[in-house]
């Protein structure tokens, strides 16, 4: 039988007799909300949501409103009344044997708040301290079904799974710590081998400086400086010049939903490049057009974990985001040129490089201090060697001439 997800954030479904109650489980004829008050009376209500997390722990999260009864000392949408506000410290069990779902901590609940085993309470002091429904779930709809009473009158309330696309914007680079990157035999236990703590600073130091770039427009970019760390299918085994097509020069782009962020772009990647989807690579003629990790962010940290063989074995990237003076955050645009970041420290990207085009660096007097053919400029410019101040970056492309201005740090 196929496992049961109900982790996630879960809010009442839009749509009429969402919540509703009947003299039987499966006859809801008693009533049910009207469709007009989704929007309407009890916005305040489906906008709730009850929050499922993989840790164990569950959370109602309410805003500002919900929707009150009469016991409760209102009759409408206001200020949450505890102890049905949240702030039960609760947690949840899922039964599959039995098909159903607890949450425990007094004050918690799905759906409506005086709805619990074999009664509907009309006082906040019979919270009870845990609720059992009866759960089914499909992709993303879940029923919950819970009985009210001897007699056997059920609530029905139907939830759908909100999902909210994870947002990585930013530039990101490994935590410069033990285990940032890892592998091992399934998915969570990563014991074959992880980076030791002092290859942070030493033999790995040019790969702990490596940045990848997620746009906000949804541009991706590998940037890696002079150096990056390489294995000995690349030709080399320790820090060296970028590979390609793993040294930046792809055209690539990112998207992410809830759970999963990709890069697509020959040789664009996360982690390390021999690691693809279900394969280690040994030759970059096996580099992946795409490639999809498993992603979580908390704060300013992106666990990405990915499977590569058919036994289970998956790798683990442990990244954290940098300053917010990151390049994905700031561009120079003019026109159809955008130059970035700005202000920059060390490499300027240039967008819409090509093999024929031809960038300058010149300073106010027009004095070009640095030329760059397309092909080497794909992997950006390097600037570190600028003094600090104001210069014009220019892009020439059959005989068009794009000139924008830049801040060196």
């Amino acid at each position: 039988m196929a496992q049961l997800d109900v982790t996630g954030t879960w809010v009442l479904k839009p749509v009429a007799n969402a919540m509703a109650v009947g003299p039987a489980k499966g006859d809801y004829s008693w009533w049910g909300n009207p469709a007009d008050e989704v929007a309407g009376a009890r916005a305040c209500q489906f906008d709730d949501e009850f929050v499922l997390s993989e840790d164990g722990t569950f959370k109602n999260v309410f805003g500002e409103e919900t929707f009150l009864e009469g016991w409760q000392g209102a009759d409408g949408c206001g200020a949450p009344v505890a102890p049905f506000d949240g702030s039960a410290n609760a947690t949840w069990t899922l039964d599959e044997t039995a098909n159903t779902l607890t949450v425990y901590g007094k004050g918690a609940f799905i759906g409506i708040p005086k709805v619990i085993n074999m009664k509907e309470i009309s006082s906040v002091d019979d919270a009870a301290d845990s609720i059992t429904y009866m759960v089914s779930v499909n992709a993303d709809t879940m029923t919950l079904e819970i009985q009210i009473n001897d007699a056997g009158a059920h609530w029905k309330f139907e939830l759908v799974r909100k999902r909210v696309a994870l947002n990585p914007t930013g530039t990101w680079r490994f935590a410069p710590k033990a285990n940032a990157m890892a592998v091992g035999p399934t998915k969570g236990d990563y014991s074959w081998w992880g980076n030791p703590a002092d290859e942070v600073e030493g033999a790995r130091a040019c790969q702990f400086d490596d940045d990848f770039v997620f746009m906000a427009d949804g541009t991706f970019k590998n940037v890696f400086g002079d150096e990056t760390f390489l294995e000995a299918w690349q030709g080399s085994d320790g820090c060296g010049t970028p590979v390609a097509p793993f040294d930046g020069s792809a055209a690539a782009q990112w998207s992410a939903d809830d759970k999963t962020i990709t890069v697509t772009g020959k040789g664009a990647f996360l982690g390390i490049p021999k690691v693809i989807n279900m394969k280690e690579i040994s030759t970059v003629d096996d580099a992946a057009e795409s490639i999809t990790y498993m992603a979580s962010i908390t704060e300013d940290t992106m666990i990405l974990e990915i499977q590569i063989n058919d036994a289970g074995a998956h790798w683990m990237f442990e990244l954290v985001k940098q300053a917010d003076n990151s390049m994905a955050n700031h561009a120079i645009q003019v026109g159809s040129l955008k130059v970035y970041p700005n202000p920059v420290n060390d490499m300027i990207f240039v967008s819409g490089v090509n093999a024929k085009s031809v960038i300058n660096i010149r300073d106010f007097s027009g004095k070009v201090i640095n030329s760059i053919n397309g092909v080497n400029a794909m992997g950006g410019v390097n600037v570190s060697n600028l003094k600090t101040g104001a210069y014009l970056i220019e892009m020439t492309n059959n005989n068009n001439v794009q000139t924008a201005k830049f801040i060196k740090n």
